[in-house]
């Protein structure tokens, strides 16, 4: 009886160990794609999302490339790259993945857009 009841507990036991960690499903995040930050500019594959966005002079605004798709677990990802560049010449440089931040410190419009895309990508910030 003893060696029953012992064996009972080890199986017990072994089962509480291997629980917890299974998921069906993928995760929630594309590896590659950087979550944007409240606030952000969403960089997706042909589109800036918002396109188009208003702030105040001395305001910082973050783009977050999230191009990336395929294999959510580690196997075969495309990161679509894209470069914000603006009218006035600023550019983030080419990157298929992360972040990009430019501080608006005049009032005024600023068009940019993706230079592998063209004006087919593009946004506009607004400082006011």
């Amino acid at each position: 009886m003893m060696t029953k009841n012992v064996c009972i507990a080890l199986a017990l036991i072994s089962a509480a160990a291997c629980g917890g960690g299974y998921s069906s499903g993928p995760p929630s995040q594309t590896p590659g794609n950087t979550p944007p930050p409240t606030g952000a500019i969403s960089v997706t594959n042909n589109a800036f999302s918002p396109d188009a966005k208003s702030v105040s002079v001395n305001t910082s605004v973050q783009w977050a490339w999230n191009s990336c798709s395929g294999d959510p677990y580690g196997g075969t990802q495309t990161c679509v790259s894209h470069d914000v560049v603006f009218d006035d010449g600023a550019t983030s440089g080419l990157k298929d993945q992360g972040t990009y931040s430019r501080t608006f410190a005049a009032a005024g419009t600023y068009n940019y857009h993706c230079s592998v895309h063209g004006t087919a990508m593009a946004g506009t910030i607004t400082v006011q």
